[in-house]
């Protein structure tokens, strides 16, 4: 069972100048050097991939008694730097575990062939039936097998509609972060209600991380104030130009494109744009998982 004296035996034993580094204000850079993110093709992830209940998973970071899954953007969990903001969360505290929702699949061929429509019919067969039951399973590896206290989530773009759908169970998921959103998957091609009607149904505290590309109600409080009226405690945070929609995992961009070809760059913008969305969740879990 997870206790303080764990804790303190783990952190004397792996604390270090080097894993201090990997932390979310990123790795320390020599003077005059503008800092930059590695090159997610480039990076080596510091996890492992492992099956739960038949569905390929990404798994990082010490069991400290929390967990975080991370929901993938349209791209797949393959793409861009999904695998190095797990590593980062993991860094900092926390077990953290990515299904592939899409079982391998990604909706990029689709884009890269100009075929959009074609993509977003392939994308109805990930409807939450299909990422419930394997929430399911990854709910039992954390709390039967784990025994992990609690459980925060974080999704990107398509992830942020699935982060929704799971902070509607509060026994199970206890916080949410809804990056870059795109909740309106749910209406498009779910057949739910809008994202009124989806913020309604939220129960689990919830904090909002916009770009200018969103939709104002992601900003404005329309959608945050039908969660306070539930009693969910909420947050939002909106991103200044340059940065733009899919910035933090630099995959899917908006409306059919990648996030370079809507203007993404992985330049010294962009690095602080990523550390500081990764610090705004890392406080809300700290907030909500302990």
């Amino acid at each position: 069972m997870f206790t303080l004296r764990s804790v303190v035996q783990r952190t004397t034993a792996r604390y270090s100048l080097h894993r201090c580094a990997a932390l979310g204000c990123g790795p320390c850079q020599q003077s005059g050097q503008v800092p930059r993110l590695l090159d997610d093709a480039k990076y080596t992830p510091k996890g492992e991939m492992i099956k739960i209940g038949g569905s390929d998973c990404y798994s990082v970071g010490d069991n400290w008694g929390t967990a975080v899954v991370v929901f993938h953007d349209v791209f797949g969990s393959a793409s861009g730097g999904h695998k190095q903001v797990c590593d980062k969360l993991a860094d900092c505290g926390h077990y953290v575990i990515m299904p592939d929702f899409f079982e391998g699949g990604s909706i990029e061929p689709f884009y890269k062939a100009k075929k959009v429509a074609d993509g977003k019919q392939w994308l109805k067969q990930y409807d939450w039936k299909h990422c419930g039951s394997i929430m399911d399973a990854v709910y039992a590896h954390l709390y039967s097998d784990l025994k992990v206290a609690k459980c925060g989530s974080i999704g990107f773009c398509w992830g942020a509609w699935a982060v929704a759908k799971a902070c509607q169970d509060p026994a199970k998921m206890h916080a949410g972060v809804w990056a870059h959103p795109s909740c309106q998957v749910g209406h498009e091609l779910y057949g739910e209600g809008d994202e009124k009607e989806l913020s309604s149904l939220v129960r689990s505290p919830t904090l909002i991380i916009s770009t200018p590309q969103e939709a104002n109600m992601y900003k404005d409080g329309t959608l945050t104030e039908i969660m306070n009226k539930n009693g969910v405690i909420t947050d939002s945070v909106d991103m200044p130009p340059p940065v733009t929609h899919g910035f933090f995992v630099r995959a899917a961009g908006f409306l059919g494109k990648s996030w370079a070809e809507c203007g993404g760059q992985l330049d010294h913008q962009e690095f602080v744009a990523v550390n500081r969305g990764i610090n705004l969740s890392l406080g809300w879990y700290a907030k909500h998982l302990f």
